[in-house]
């Protein structure tokens, strides 16, 4: 409610009457001279860049008498006539770039990671609009896995034989020649330990025959 001094009010019951707190007291004029409007902020920063965000504002009723101004209710505004401001708008509304995955790689045709053991792979990328787009345009924390391990039963040793070298005997004379023998997973040139144990080892050197000798 808006007063003014005098208006209504016995000056003699001034002490007897306190005025209602709720009144608001501004300075001498004919209610004519009464102004409702709303005060308004500026709008917040949007609350994300893309897939739909929102901004808000503040919107406060002010009255003005004459020279005095003062902030009242909302309702005194709303009641005056004024039709309250938006306080919340959509913003943001262009789609967000997402994660995209491809299928995972047939597990028994993934490369060996341990026994029995294979790891699986997709490709990830981030897309906007069916294109790719910097991967930093997306949510890191959202980002899917690229691989995963899988069960593959043909994960096991095997022996992975190098070339034979050069045979070291002199002319005419029976020598040895050697190769490298190395346990790996099946399908990588990843070392498996002790996985080839219960393998036939394949032999790691052999015997040969050196160079015929020539006639001087």
């Amino acid at each position: 409610m808006v007063s003014f001094p005098g208006d209504g009010i016995n000056e003699n019951d001034e002490e007897e009457d306190p005025v209602d707190e709720g009144i608001v007291v501004l300075g001498r004029g004919p209610a004519d001279n009464v102004k409702f409007e709303w005060i308004i902020s500026d709008w917040t920063k949007c609350s994300q860049s893309c897939g739909n965000g929102i901004q808000v504002r503040t919107v406060n009723c002010l009255v003005r008498v004459n020279n005095n101004t003062q902030g009242v209710d909302n309702n005194l505004c709303k009641d005056s006539g004024l039709s309250a401001p938006t306080t919340v708008r959509k913003c943001g509304m262009d789609e967000c770039p997402q994660w995209v995955t491809s299928d995972w790689s047939p597990c028994m045709k993934s490369k060996c990671f341990a026994l029995n053991i294979a790891i699986q792979r997709r490709s990830v990328k981030c897309m906007l609009y069916n294109r790719t787009v910097s991967s930093s345009k997306c949510n890191i924390f959202e980002k899917p896995m690229y691989r995963q391990e899988c069960e593959n039963r043909k994960c096991a040793g095997k022996w992975k034989v190098g070339p034979w070298s050069k045979c070291e005997a002199s002319c005419g004379t029976q020598g040895v020649k050697y190769r490298i023998l190395q346990c790996v997973w099946y399908g990588t040139k990843k070392p498996a330990g002790m996985a080839c144990k219960d393998k036939p080892r394949p032999p790691v050197m052999k015997s040969c025959k050196g160079p015929p000798c020539t006639k001087v």
